[in-house]
């Protein structure tokens, strides 16, 4: 079981809209951040950690995702472990992402019938590279 944390004193995610947003650090689109919305219950959190998908590690080999992704209401959200697999922490995601695992995540939005919103955050905030 997945748990979620954000940890403490911990504000970079944490935005004041009722929508997700992406942040541009000093205008550099390299430099993006992902503010949460600002009502999300924490049952939610912990249910869209259960239903992430793990993205692979690279090099690594551990044996738990150091990152997942999930679609809630279109957006898309990366999670980063905080404790070794066993807690995570997520925010609204901008960059790329390999191809496969922008499928999956599609197939997701079908899933939960958000495609329209899937699709138009694909567009503005995903860079589709690799498999």
């Amino acid at each position: 079981m997945r748990a979620y944390e954000k940890g403490s004193e911990r504000y970079k995610h944490v935005g004041t809209a009722d929508e997700p947003e992406i942040v541009f650090m000093n205008g550099v689109p390299k430099h993006a951040l992902g503010k949460c919305p600002k009502a999300v219950p924490d049952e939610i959190k912990t249910q869209l950690l259960g239903e992430a998908l793990p993205a692979a590690n690279g090099d690594r080999e551990q044996s738990y995702p150091r990152r997942l992704h999930v679609v809630h209401a279109g957006a898309i959200y990366r999670a980063e472990t905080t404790t070794a697999g066993k807690s995570y922490h997520a925010f609204p995601y901008a960059g790329k992402l390999g191809k496969a695992l922008i499928a999956e995540l599609g197939e997701m939005a079908d899933r939960k019938q958000c495609r329209a919103a899937f699709d138009k955050w694909l567009a503005k905030y995903i860079t589709p590279h690799g498999k």
